[in-house]
């Protein structure tokens, strides 16, 4: 079995990833500077902090993927890629339980929603450029994930769209608050 992945699953990547840009573009569509500083709880993320922690993930994420090309290939037989797949589709994250590494916290980096939606974008065209583009063995090389276990190259960059998904989905929530500020 060839460890390089298929121009199948380079095209479903690509759209993952050009589809979770748009998904976060249209939850933070309409959002006012001080409606992106709101936070529900001092315990929970801002807008612009998740967007922030979006824009500086993107390119971590890919940093990530290649360290795991600098440790030894380990290839799998087709058997073992689909038991761990499912094990990965039958293990969902909860919330709360995946929790930022501290490079990957909001910092402030951002002074404005507009700012961070661009860092944004600029590193989505990085992670879609190296999707395109990469000929490397993402199938073979591996990295672990706190909550999954091991996820080789290419889940790593399907998860970096699952990621955008995700926290898109908490701004939507943030949104329907009673309490999140008039525009």
């Amino acid at each position: 079995m060839s460890a390089m992945i298929t121009e199948r699953e380079r095209q479903s990547a690509l759209d993952r990833l050009v589809r979770s840009r748009q998904t976060l573009l249209d939850a933070v569509d309409g959002v006012t500077e001080s409606q992106s500083k709101w936070k529900p709880a001092p315990d929970r993320w801002s807008i612009l902090e998740y967007v922030e922690h979006l824009a500086v993930s993107d390119g971590e994420l890919i940093a990530l993927i290649e360290r795991s090309l600098q440790t030894p290939a380990k290839p799998e037989t087709e058997e073992e890629r689909r038991q761990r797949e499912q094990r990965i589709r039958d293990n969902p994250i909860q919330r709360g339980t995946n929790r930022a590494p501290e490079m990957l916290k909001p910092g402030g980096r951002f002074s404005s929603l507009p700012q961070a939606v661009s860092a944004f974008l600029e590193a989505r065209e990085r992670t879609l450029e190296y999707a395109r583009t990469t000929q490397q063995d993402l199938r073979s090389h591996f990295a672990p994930h706190t909550v999954l276990g091991p996820l080789d190259g290419y889940q790593w960059l399907v998860a970096n769209a699952h990621h955008a998904e995700t926290h898109a989905g908490h701004i939507r929530e943030v949104r329907t608050m009673a309490e999140f500020p008039p525009a």
